[in-house]
């Protein structure tokens, strides 16, 4: 684990989870799996010595399995808090939208390089199985999406995020299209969830994506930001580089 700015990477799950110490409360960001949501709860206790009960908000930077498998299970054990999913999430549950599929160049390209790099511990993959089927992006289980608990799908780009006053957060369509980044300014920081990856220590535009076109534009969107510290969805963060994002490798 490591800590910059307030931003806590818990390691273990499928996907980064990252964890902020926000104003008043705590946010957790990417809860892919029950190993993740029981490390965050440890971490809580255990490092920063606080209460369960200040975890407030907990959100994803997109609505699939690797990110959002282990919400069940943090709600069971930090009740109290509350789901928050970007605005689009709401649609895949009400069946208005389909969860994106990828082509199948698209899994060969991006996906496969990027597994091999993940840790897939075994508690993991029993998270996997146990889970409900939501977020999956294969077409038998895209319509599939059902919770055992009731998300809020509030968050907007340019909307006000609870607890985490100074973030921003950046629609970035490509790899789903209800892809999503925060970013705060004071200390350049951007969380980027599977938009941009570290497999390879300077950063890549993910390979796996519903789009083309949406990633490419989204990453000349993102190029906008003044980017020293990336907190990606899978690899290591970087942390004091500057002009990070100039150095993100494209495909």
């Amino acid at each position: 684990m490591t800590e910059h700015q307030a931003i806590y990477l818990i390691s273990g799950g499928y996907a980064n989870t990252y964890l902020i110490e926000g104003e008043g409360g705590l946010v957790l960001v990417d809860v892919g799996s029950n190993l993740a949501a029981e490390k965050a709860v440890d971490f809580i206790a255990g490092r920063l010595k606080r209460r369960v009960n200040e975890l407030r908000i907990i959100t994803a930077t997109h609505f699939h399995i690797d990110h959002i498998g282990g919400i069940p299970r943090l709600l069971q054990l930090a009740p109290g808090s509350e789901v928050n999913f970007f605005y689009r999430v709401g649609r895949y549950l009400t069946g208005e939208e389909k969860l994106g599929i990828p082509s199948l160049s698209s899994w060969l390209r991006g996906l496969i390089p990027a597994v091999s790099h993940m840790n897939l511990h075994l508690r993991n993959s029993h998270q996997f199985f146990s889970s409900k089927r939501a977020g999956i992006p294969l077409p038998i289980f895209r319509n599939f999406n059902f919770l055992d608990y009731q998300p809020r799908c509030e968050l907007k780009e340019g909307g006000k995020i609870a607890y985490l006053p100074g973030w921003r957060l950046i629609e970035t369509r490509g790899h789903t299209p209800d892809s999503i980044c925060f970013y705060r300014e004071e200390g350049r920081i951007l969380i980027s969830g599977d938009t941009i990856l570290n497999m390879k220590g300077t950063g890549e535009l993910n390979g796996f994506y519903c789009s083309k076109e949406d990633i490419g534009n989204s990453y000349n969107k993102l190029c906008e930001l003044t980017v020293e510290n990336i907190y990606p969805g899978h690899g290591q963060p970087i942390l004091g580089v500057k002009e990070a994002l100039k150095k993100v490798k494209i495909r």
